[in-house]
């Protein structure tokens, strides 16, 4: 097969003249019949091979651009990125068809043959009437009734829907503009290009294109002669009453049913355009190039753009259903659930089991959350206050004079439930709000405050945040919104409740806080301070009034000063004890007499002080000076009559008192009536609201009354679904302001009946309603799209799309663990802390669900077992060589635990074992491709063959099973090869090296010892216990010998193994009694030091009161690995008895050979005599051997083998 990889643009737009003639560019096709006197017809189109598309473009006389894309076709499995384009000749694409094994496809365009909706107008339909109705003189039928091009409508439009069926020529030897050329003009101003241009890059002066304004985002163009659509939605530019524009056209299309462009801004007309731009409606043109374009069912729905912004938003019905035709019932059952149908219109039980619950808000406490003056406004004109927003017009179906008193009495209700707490904003904390918004996964649901824009349809609305909440209420609100918001629709974001004040700041924005009940005049200072200074020379940069002290009026963190006086009264004469607490400093003057004194630098500290006042008003000051960290001001007196309280209460604005609220507060000021919060629980069941919204007042909750039709009795045209909600009727009937879409959508769902209640549509269901696919993609379905893309952020840019975009779900099910999947999806995550976006806490059951509908959709059948190819600990070494930077080279891209990589930090090694399934990561690893297209993850195994060829003999099963093994003990795993720069390693090549530092496994009082035998141990001093034994390497004293050392350091070496955590000697009653729990030293022993014998081996020591101890480990060369004979020597000048040696604790398994193989890792044997004691004492086994001293000594042999 011969590639010869050419530049698209050359070979489609540079054509010799002395090829191609003028008259043979011209010569062309305009139906599939004459088309197919032409043989390269035949082999021109689309084909499908394994995990690969392919697009055959006929260049006329026998060649042919073929371009291939990785994962399937353009809008069906590419992923946008890797293509190749190459020419060849008739017998290289035959050649290409069979090495490739293709099969020719004919793809459709999911919206061919639409039906024209209710209202839409219908300019063709094939008939010679719509042909002489709908389009102006000239307008001309083809000999297949179809309409050719170059034709402009008799209607003219503002804004509007539109579908249209065309399709180009077959022009095999024409090239760029001459080939297959028209286009669809909105109001005669705006191009949607028509081109052949199948194959192409997707410029925008090609299929697809608005032309000389935007490419479209995939070159969704199907063969020549293929039928395809445009369904496009367009908003006319609007102009003030001067002619003055104000707002430019703005136009969302779909090209063969895939979105291209989604409410792209048209600055300007296009060149060409016949009409100028102006406030006039106009037509539909269809342009005339020179070549035979033809079209069929053409239809306009008109449409009120501002009316259609009152819609309610759900974002994943405006992404996948919204333009959808024919019978959407998937896209009504999401209506269903999001908008809450059937809590008052009940469903037939299978259809009510199928669909996703949504419990509407909690309003037990919304008088704590919301102001009321914005409830009041919400419940007036919900789509007007927040556009987009789920919540239906309850009100509208009232009589007219009705629904403003309505809305004050529902108000009052809901304010009942509580008050405001206020709070000035903080500028630092909106900065680091700022950040988070656009960086943890809000901008994900909703829209971007600054920079980046998207399409108000695929966001979430948050309506004036501002008008709704205070910081206060909106940061309990973010710090646990499932409280209020059960349904999970807002999930938790926020890891800690500073995270939610600082979102609150930003979001709510700049406040001011004018305190309704101010008792302290306040002067704010910018400086830096070590003690109080004298603010009488200072000129103050703020001045006003508070409640409280209230520092967030500094306008900023650190580095400020404040001063607060006020008046306090004293009710009775004598001694009063005040207590000023401050972090920095303050001091209290009452009546120009300083009584307490907090001054200095410090954390919260409290300073009282003493004073005799009479009765009456006394000038109070506080001065306070803040410098770094917390900020924080207390004040609490008692007195006379008086408990220890906060004085707060006790202090006022002026000597004359409490100030009365001037007439302009008063009157803005909200005061619930309790008469209209009687009339408020009555309207809250009649209308409805108790219906989706759960409301608790004195312990009880509001029951719902409202009994509306079943589902299954509905009108598709009539109530809820008509399309003006009608108003007085009893009971009054909600307006959701759907669209057209929408309220075909929901009708088609109710004659429908239920869905099928497979694993597959619930996943989708699910996935739906709580907007996963936004960030997610499954099936080829969802993942961020074009204009939200750009929002996922990342730490490492190298990483690409994999660093910054949320994982792709397909396979999920098989490739995590049941445990880790339900907390992933209860509890959030941030595993991939180069991923600014986090995975976060949904907390409601359906989602929880999702995990066994995952594993049940993905998990594959389990494949055996694969062994270890040797013992356990042996198998781990192999393991963490095969990670490290001479083998696999897993450490150049992973971290593991807190090392680092130097390039790209990828997921922690250490969290591996934890998050998937061992049978999925052998089959990841031989082909991460095949699980994760496009991943930068490297074949290790490149055709299922094993790179690492000295390694079990290159088995890749064998390698793979010992990775796993050493993945498995995580944060205890050795550290592999590479991992760590700037080793200073010790070697102990010809004597032994003892190294007394934190050793990583034992106390404080750690002794490392290595041998040149290639042997090593750790004996701690604390424990009286040789604790760790490895084979291998010592030990790095890098992390303790520069800098200032600080942690513990583990071995270099490898079989690692844990011999003992207490001391291996003490006094039992008898061989069944309990091992010691107590520490050595609480048992009577201390460490006594160690000395070294001429081989440099060290001899520990150790003492009570009736014994002595040395312990002398001595390696023993073996044809593997050395392993280490232990004698304990113990003196005492009489028997002790029931003395006993501890040999082993754990799983201790006696062997034919007299060995004992303890948790399947090592072998002890004890060949010094003596009879052992096979035990199991409080649920563990331990191996035990009665000491007896003969003549005040004996001696305890243990050999320790692995």
């Amino acid at each position: 097969m011969l590639h010869r990889t050419l530049i698209l643009m050359s070979l489609l737009f540079l054509a010799s003249p002395a090829v191609w003639g003028a008259e043979d560019a011209q010569k062309g096709y305009s139906t599939p019949e004459a088309a197919a006197a032409d043989p390269d017809f035949a082999l021109q189109g689309e084909y499908l091979g394994a995990e690969v598309g392919v697009q055959v473009i006929a260049l006329g006389q026998g060649k042919f651009q073929v371009v291939t894309y990785r994962g399937g076709l353009p809008g069906a499995g590419w992923n946008g990125a890797l293509k190749q384009t190459t020419e060849e000749d008739t017998q290289e694409l035959k050649q290409t068809i069979g090495d490739l094994q293709l099969k020719k496809t004919t793809r459709k365009s999911p919206t061919l043959g639409a039906k024209p909706p209710e209202g839409a107008v219908v300019l063709f339909d094939g008939t010679p009437e719509t042909l002489k109705k709908r389009w102006r003189d000239g307008a001309r039928l083809a000999a297949d009734k179809t309409l050719e091009q170059g034709v402009t409508s008799v209607d003219t439009f503002q804004d509007f829907s539109i579908h249209i069926e065309f399709r180009t020529p077959y022009m095999p030897l024409a090239r760029g503009q001459g080939r297959g050329n028209s286009g669809l003009y909105y109001q005669g101003r705006y191009e949607t290009q028509m081109l052949d241009s199948f194959g192409l890059e997707g410029k925008d002066n090609e299929c697809g294109g608005i032309y000389s304004i935007k490419n479209p985002d995939v070159n969704m163009c199907l063969p020549p002669l293929a039928w395809q659509t445009y369904d496009a939605d367009f908003t006319a530019a609007r102009f003030d009453k001067d002619g003055k524009k104000i707002a430019n056209a703005r136009v969302t299309v779909r090209h063969n049913g895939v979105l291209i462009h989604e409410d792209v801004e048209l600055p300007r007309i296009t060149t060409a355009a016949p009409n100028q731009e102006s406030a006039d409606a106009g037509p539909i043109y269809l342009q005339d190039h020179g070549n035979p374009v033809r079209y069929r069912n053409i239809w306009v729905l008109p449409r009120d753009a501002k009316q259609e912004a009152r819609r309610p938003v759900v974002p994943a019905f405006e992404r996948f259903h919204a333009s959808a035709t024919g019978e959407n019932v998937a896209g009504g059952r999401l209506l269903l659930t999001e908008l809450n149908c059937t809590v008052c219109h009940a469903a037939p039980e299978a259809l009510a089991n199928s669909l996703i619950r949504r419990p509407g808000p909690v309003l037990d406490q919304i008088g704590q959350r919301a102001r009321p003056e914005w409830l009041q406004a919400y419940l007036a004109d919900p789509h007007g206050v927040k556009p987009g927003t789920a919540m239906p017009d309850l009100l509208r179906g009232l009589p007219e004079a009705e629904r403003a008193p309505a809305a004050r009495a529902l108000a009052h209700l809901l304010a009942s439930t509580g008050t405001l707490a206020e709070k000035s904003s903080d500028l630092q904390a909106f900065g680091r709000g700022k950040t988070l918004f656009h960086q943890v996964g809000c901008v994900a649901c909703h829209a971007p405050r600054e920079g980046a824009s998207v399409p108000t349809q695929s966001s979430i609305p948050l309506g004036d945040l501002s008008a709704k909440y205070s910081i206060t209420s909106l940061a309990t609100f973010l710090e646990n919104p499932h409280v209020a918001r059960p349904s999970g629709r807002m999930p938790r974001l926020v890891s800690n409740p500073q995270e939610a004040l600082d979102l609150a700041n930003y979001l709510v924005g700049p406040v001011e806080v004018k305190p309704r009940n101010p008792n302290w005049k306040f002067k704010v200072y910018h400086g830096s301070w070590n003690n109080v200074p004298d603010y009488d020379k200072i000129k103050p940069v703020k001045e006003g009034e508070s409640a409280g002290f209230n520092l967030g009026v500094a306008g900023r963190g650190n580095e400020f000063g404040m001063r607060f006086e006020g008046y306090l009264k004293a009710e009775k004469g004598g001694e009063y004890t005040f207590h000023l607490g401050s972090d920095d400093g303050s001091k209290l003057f009452i009546d120009g007499k300083k009584v307490a004194d907090s001054d200095g630098i410090h954390p919260h500290t409290v300073n009282s002080g003493k004073v005799r006042l009479e009765p009456g008003m006394h000038q109070v000051r506080v001065d306070y000076a803040q410098v770094g960290g917390e900020a924080t001001l207390s004040l609490e007196l008692e007195g006379p009559g008086l408990a220890r309280q906060d004085a707060n209460g006790r202090i006022f604005l002026t000597e004359q008192g409490p100030r009365p609220p001037s007439a302009e507060e008063a009157a803005k000021e909200f005061r619930v009536d309790p008469s209209l919060v009687e009339q408020g629980k009555g309207l809250f069941v009649s209308l409805g609201c108790a219906n989706c919204h759960g409301l608790t007042l004195d312990g009880k909750p509001l029951a719902p009354k409202l009994q509306a039709k079943p589902l299954a009795n509905l009108a598709a045209n009539r109530g809820c679904l008509a399309a003006q909600a009608p108003t007085a009727a009893r009971p009054p009937v909600p307006a959701y302001d759907l669209n057209a879409s929408q309220r075909a959508a929901l009708a088609t769902a109710v004659a429908a009946g239920a869905a099928v209640a497979d694993t597959r549509s619930q996943i989708e269901r699910t996935m739906e309603s709580f907007n996963c696919y936004t960030c997610h993609a499954r099936g080829g379905v969802g993942g961020p799209d074009r204009s939200h893309n750009p929002l996922f952020l990342t730490t490492i840019q190298e990483m690409g799309d994999e660093g910054r975009v949320p994982p792709p779900l397909d396979g999920v099910g098989d490739k995590l663990r049941d445990d880790w999947l339900q907390q992933v999806l209860n509890e959030g995550a941030k595993d991939r802390p180069y991923m600014l976006t986090r995975m976060p806490k949904f907390a409601a059951p359906e989602v929880s669900q999702l995990a066994p509908a995952f594993v049940k959709a993905d998990r594959a059948a389990e494949s055996p077992a694969v062994p270890l190819p040797e013992s356990e600990i042996r198998a781990k070494a192999q393991g963490r060589f095969l990670a490290g930077d001479k083998a696999l080279g897993c450490i150049k891209c992973h971290t593991f635990g807190g090392h680092q990589t130097p390039g790209i930090r990828g997921l922690d090694l250490q969290t591996m074992t934890r998050r998937v399934r061992e049978d999925w990561f052998h089959r990841y690893m031989v082909d991460p491709p095949r699980y994760r297209p496009g991943t930068r993850m490297p074949t290790a195994f490149p055709e299922g063959k094993a790179t690492v060829r000295d390694v079990y003999e290159g088995d890749p099963s064998k390698q793979l099973a010992a990775l796993w093994s050493w993945l498995k003990d995580a944060d205890k795993a050795g550290l592999p090869e590479g991992l760590v720069g700037n080793v200073i390693e010790l070697r102990p090549d010809a004597r032994p090296v003892i190294y007394r530092n934190f050793i990583e496994g034992l106390s404080a009082r750690g002794i490392a010892v290595g041998y040149p035998e290639r042997v090593n141990l750790a004996w701690d001093a604390n424990k009286l216990a040789l604790t760790l034994a490895w084979h291998g390497r010592f030990i790095d004293a890098g992390k303790h010998w520069e800098g200032r050392g600080p942690g513990f350091q583990g071995p270099l070496g490898d079989h690692l193994i844990r011999v003992e955590d207490q001391v291996p000697l003490a006094v039992l009653e008898d061989n069944k009694a309990p091992w010691p729990a107590k520490s050595p030293r609480e048992l009577g022993w201390r460490f006594k030091g160690y000395e070294l014998d001429p081989a440099g081996r060290p001899h520990f020591r150790y003492v009570s009161d009736q014994l002595s101890v040395e312990d002398v480990p001595v390696p023993v060369p073996n044809k593997t690995d050395a392993w280490f004979r232990r004698t304990l020597t113990i003196k005492g000048a009489k028997e002790v008895p029931g003395l006993y040696f501890r040999g082993a604790v754990g799983k201790i398994e006696p062997q034919a050979n007299g060995e004992y193989l303890v948790n399947g890792l090592y072998k002890i044997r004890l060949p010094g005599g003596g009879q052992p004691i096979l035990r199991e004492v409080n649920g563990q086994q331990e191996l035990l051997l009665p000491v007896t001293l003969n003549q005040g000594q004996a001696t305890v042999v243990q050999e320790i083998d692995w």
